[in-house]
Parts: structure tokens; C-alpha cells; sequence
């Protein structure tokens, strides 16, 4: 009688399944999250720090801070500034670290980023290095405070 009763409401389940909707992206928490770490914590940083210089075709190195695909243009040797998920590789994390290799990372400018910033800089890396394509990925400079 079970095996009966199954065979009977299988098709209904499978209707009723094929009926189910999918949000875009599939997983929204996460991506509102991303999208609001990028604008709460990258975003700022980006636009107070870096923007300034960073931006347009005669951008320093190449790198253009204005939107996403700057900073994922491949490089001379196949290198690209960021590697979602992997910061210690990561060519822009290893230029603006203390010690490195950014020419305007020392106080005579407007001093080095904080470890606040450094840290949020290597926990968006860390975690896939989200930057929404939409007008809210899009940077303008702002005076640093």
C-alpha cells in the first residue's frame, strides 16, 4: 500500500518541484553580505587612499582603481594585482605592505594604510575579493580624513 501511495504522489512532487523558483545569485545572503563588505570597508579605502593616483589610462603600474576591471587586467607575465582567495600572493597586498614596494606607502604623502585597513584589505582578498560590477563598484576619490 506504501509503494502504491508513492508511486501516486511522486508525480506531484516532481511538479511541484520543477514549479520551485531560483534567485540570482543563487546563494543572496552571501552576495548582499560581499556586496557590503566591498562598500562599507574596500570601497572607502580605495577612494580615500588610492583613487586619487590610481585612475585613467596613465594610471601608476597599470593600475586602475576606478572599477573592477582594473584590478583583475592581466600583467606583463600573466600576474594580475589580486588572487581571490589567495592575499599572500597577492601583488597588491605584497607592494602596499610595510616594507613593500609602493613608492607612496611611507608618512610624507599621506602615510600607510592602517592595520585596520590592511587587514580589511587581506580578508577581502582572503575571501574571493568580491567587487560588485553595478554602479556600486564604481570608485570616485575622496579626501582622506
Amino acid at each position: 500500500m506504501r509503494f502504491a501511495t508513492s508511486l501516486l504522489l511522486f508525480p506531484l512532487f516532481l511538479a511541484l518541484s520543477s514549479c520551485q523558483t531560483h534567485t540570482t545569485p543563487e546563494k543572496p545572503v552571501q552576495a548582499l553580505a560581499k556586496d557590503e563588505y566591498f562598500v562599507n570597508y574596500i570601497k572607502p579605502i580605495f577612494a580615500q587612499r588610492c583613487v586619487s593616483c590610481h585612475r585613467g589610462q596613465a594610471a601608476p603600474a597599470g593600475l586602475s582603481l576606478v572599477q573592477r576591471s582594473g584590478l583583475y587586467a592581466p600583467l606583463r607575465k600573466g600576474k594580475t594585482y589580486v588572487i581571490p582567495g589567495n592575499p599572500g600572493a597577492s601583488l597588491l597586498l605584497n607592494s602596499i605592505d610595510y616594507g613593500g614596494s609602493h613608492p607612496r606607502t611611507t608618512p610624507r604623502v599621506t602615510g600607510a594604510l592602517s592595520d585596520l585597513e590592511m587587514g580589511a584589505l587581506h580578508e577581502w582578498i582572503e575571501d574571493g575579493a568580491y567587487w560588485p560590477e553595478n554602479p556600486k563598484g564604481f570608485i570616485q576619490p575622496t579626501a582622506f580624513p
